[in-house]
Formats: structure tokens, sequence, C-alpha cells
């Protein structure tokens, strides 16, 4: 399992980065799309028989940057798709969820990274190697819930997705999984097909009603074909008319006909008996 650790030091020029580099799964799939980045996030995902656990924005214990302003820490731990490790990142994400434990968590990964002449600051892998968060938490492996659902970011709703990571394994699918930030649209999550997703901007007393990734799509196709439909009815009602006055345009052109032969009709002598 790889630790990667987002921070800055103190001097202007030591800008927040990730050490020992950026995630490749971070850029490769636009993690940061679909959270917002100066609220508390939790993102637990799976792409390509690779799992990722990412929680962001943890604030420094005493570390300010030199406008004085409180320096956040962000974790990734990115390992093979294994059930050892599922567990492990499931344990992490509760833990991340649940005030009671996240400030455990904060002050462990805080204690893990100092000031240094080297990008500003330095990490203590070896201390967050030894984080023994799923010992901590009891983890079962009962079968996933493979509903998607959508909720308001709130303690209890946290609390509750705590304990389903606590208790169950996770969808097998590649997708973000599990979301949990502050200002993203609902839009914007089911169109990831986050299968446990809480945002503040999700309006809901508890979790909405499971919703199919597919049903956007649907809608698209949908519309779509009506409104092929709606220009096909518009071509026949074109032709239709068209006919319509062709036929008009033909009838009046045979009684035209018809007049200008009349007079002729009438000068022509009539046939003795």
């Amino acid at each position: 399992m790889n630790i990667y650790i987002q921070s800055r030091g103190v001097a202007p020029d030591d800008d927040y980065c990730w050490q020992p580099e950026v995630p490749n799964i971070l850029k490769r799939n636009r993690i940061n799309d679909l959270i917002q980045s100066e609220s508390p996030s939790v993102i637990l995902a799976r792409f390509n028989s690779t799992l990722l656990l990412l929680i962001t924005s943890l604030e420094s214990s005493e570390r300010k940057d030199f406008q004085g302003r409180i320096i956040r820490n962000s974790v990734a731990w990115v390992g093979e798709d294994t059930e050892v490790n599922e567990k492990k990142l499931r344990a992490l994400a509760s833990c991340a969820l649940r005030d009671e434990l996240r400030e455990n968590l904060r002050v462990e990964i805080d204690n893990a990274v100092t000031f240094s002449s080297n990008n500003g600051f330095q990490v203590n892998f070896d201390a967050l190697n030894d984080l023994a968060i799923e010992e901590v938490i009891s983890v079962h492996n009962f079968p996933a819930n493979l509903d998607k659902k959508l909720g308001k970011n709130s303690k209890q709703q946290r609390d509750e997705l705590a304990y389903e990571l606590e208790q169950h394994n996770l969808p097998k699918e590649n997708a973000p999984l599990l979301v949990v930030t502050g200002i993203k649209s609902e839009s914007t999550l089911i169109a990831a097909g986050v299968w446990r997703g809480l945002s503040n901007l999700v309006q809901t007393g508890g979790w909405k009603d499971p919703y199919k990734k597919s049903s956007t799509a649907e809608k698209t196709i949908t519309s779509s074909n009506s409104k092929n439909q709606k220009n096909n009815n518009l071509v026949l009602l074109i032709l239709l008319l068209a006919g319509i006055v062709l036929a008009i345009l033909l009838i009046l052109l045979i009684a035209e006909t018809n007049l200008q032969l009349q007079p002729e009709m009438k000068l022509t002598p009539q046939s003795k008996m």
C-alpha cells in the first residue's frame, strides 16, 4: 500500500504539493472534480484493480503558513484491490467519517508531517504505515448493498455510512464508490456513478431513494428519441402539406384546362343525323 501526503511549508514558494509525488490515480480519474477542495472530504474508489482512499483538508495542530493560516494536510492510500487492503481502507474511511474518531486520525497524520527545507515539509511515512485503525474498528465482510444512494452531509448520515463501511464489503464496480464532501451537486455525483454520496447540496433529511447511473443516459436517450420523433412528424406533416398543395394545383390545372376546352367544343359543328 502506497501512501501520499499533500501539505505545504511556511514560505510563499513552499505551496501545497504532494510527496513523494502526485498519485497517478488522482490525475487519471479527475478525482478532485468530485470534491470541494476547501472542505474536509473523503473519497473511496476502485479503478482498474486499484483501490484509493483520499482524505482531504485535515487541519494541522500548530503549523501555519507565512500569512498565519492553518495548514491543511491531505492523505491518499493507493493499493492493489485485495481483501486485506479493502478492509483496511474501509476501516480508515469509517474512522474519517466518525467525528469521535476523526480527531485521532487527524493528529496521527499531522504528527507525521513536519517543516523542512525540502519543498517546505517532510513526512514520516513509517509512522503512517503503522496506523492500525482496522484493529481499533471491528470490520466485517457482509455482502454489499448495491443500491446507489445520496444524502445530506450531516453527522447522522456520516455515522450511518461509517457503520455500513464497517459491516459490508464494497461493490466490485470501477467507480468513485464513496464521496463525502461540502458543496457538490447531486448531478455531479450521479454522473460519476457514486455508490454512496454525501454533500451539503443534497436536499433531503436522510438518504434519497436509490438511483441508477444509467438514468441520466436513459433520459438523454429518451429526449433524443423524442426529438427525433418530433422531427419525423414534422417531415411527414411537410410532405402531407406538399402533397395537398400539389393535389390542389393539379385540380386547378385540370379545371382551367376544361374551361379552355369548353369554348372550342361549342364552336365545333354538331354532326347531322
